[in-house]
């Protein structure tokens, strides 16, 4: 290694050595305020701060940057394996995701619904009929609000 290459290596290694010696002091103006400095102030009473802990080794350092290198490299080939969704699908299934859960909200908020029949008449949904609706419209929003499920299981219903 040329000279030159071992003292621009090596001058790092003198400012840290000589940040690590040095002092920090803490003190609190007339309004309260809090400053830090390398000197304490001369009219204030002031307190050292511990310094920060030292770097950690380098075989530390390249432990956790190996682990973060594989979690990120097993979320991006489980992001390639997830199909992506059509994006009018996702949009189709956000709309009817917010119409189940005003549907449900409706329902639940206590307030008297009505239905048509099939002769076209409205009828009040309570009792056993207003406990149906819920139950729907509760799968609604299971179906339309979770995740898509992935093609293979769709495929089978």
């Amino acid at each position: 290694m040329p000279p030159a290459h071992r003292y621009a290596t090596l001058l790092p290694a003198f400012f840290l050595a000589g940040s690590a010696l040095a002092q920090v002091y803490s003190w609190k103006d007339e309004s309260g305020k809090i400053h830090y400095g390398d000197r304490p102030p001369a009219q204030r009473e002031a307190r050292k701060v511990a310094p920060a802990p030292p770097p950690t080794s380098d075989g530390e350092a390249a432990r956790k940057a190996a682990a973060e290198k594989k979690l990120a490299e097993q979320e991006k080939k489980a992001a390639q394996e997830k199909p992506a969704e059509d994006p009018s699908q996702a949009r189709l299934r956000e709309e009817n995701c917010r119409a189940a859960k005003a549907n449900l909200a409706g329902l639940e908020s206590g307030q008297i619904r009505f239905r048509m029949n099939e002769q076209g008449e409205r009828e009040a949904l309570d009792g056993p009929v207003r406990e149906a609706e819920l139950s729907r419209a509760k799968k609604a929003v299971a179906e339309w609000c979770s995740p898509p499920k992935p093609a293979s299981t769709a495929a089978g219903k």
